[in-house]
C-alpha cells in the first residue's frame, strides 16, 4: 500500500451502486477516486491523495466506510419516500379534477373583473361614456 492511496473493498451486494458512486464522489475535492471490480462479488474503491503530504490513509478509509453507510441510508430513504410522494401527487391530481389534468380552463366567478383583459375593461367604459 502506497502512502498516498488507500483501497477499500466490500461485497458488491452490500451497498446500492448509486450509494457507492456518491460516496466516492464525496472525496473528489481531495482525492482521485477509482472504482473497480476485482471479481464478480467485490467492489473496490481506490482513493489517491491530490496532495500526498496531508493524507492519513486509515482515517480516510474509515471516513469512506462511514460515507458509504450514510449514502446507502439516504438511498433507502429516497426509495422508501418515492411511493409516499407518488401517492401525494396522485391524490393532488385527483383533487384537481379531470379538467385540470386535461388542460381545460377552469370555470370560476370573477365579480370584480380582475381576470378581465385590460382592453375589455376599457372598451366597456368607452362604450358607456
Amino acid at each position: 500500500m502506497e502512502a498516498d492511496r488507500i483501497e477499500v473493498r466490500f461485497d458488491a451486494g452490500a451497498f446500492p451502486r448509486d450509494a457507492v458512486y456518491a460516496a466516492a464522489f464525496a472525496f473528489t475535492d481531495r482525492c482521485y477516486a477509482r472504482l473497480h471490480r476485482p471479481d464478480a462479488g467485490t467492489v473496490g474503491v481506490v482513493l489517491r491523495a491530490k496532495v500526498p503530504a496531508s493524507f492519513d490513509g486509515p482515517a480516510v478509509a474509515a471516513e469512506l466506510r462511514e460515507e458509504l453507510a450514510a449514502q446507502a441510508f439516504r438511498q433507502r430513504l429516497a426509495d422508501d419516500g418515492r411511493d409516499f410522494l407518488t401517492s401525494i401527487a396522485v391524490g393532488a391530481s385527483a383533487d384537481a379534477g379531470i379538467d385540470d389534468l386535461l388542460g381545460a380552463p377552469a370555470v370560476f366567478e370573477d365579480p370584480l373583473g380582475i381576470a378581465t383583459a385590460w382592453e375589455e375593461k376599457h372598451a366597456r367604459k368607452a362604450e358607456g361614456s
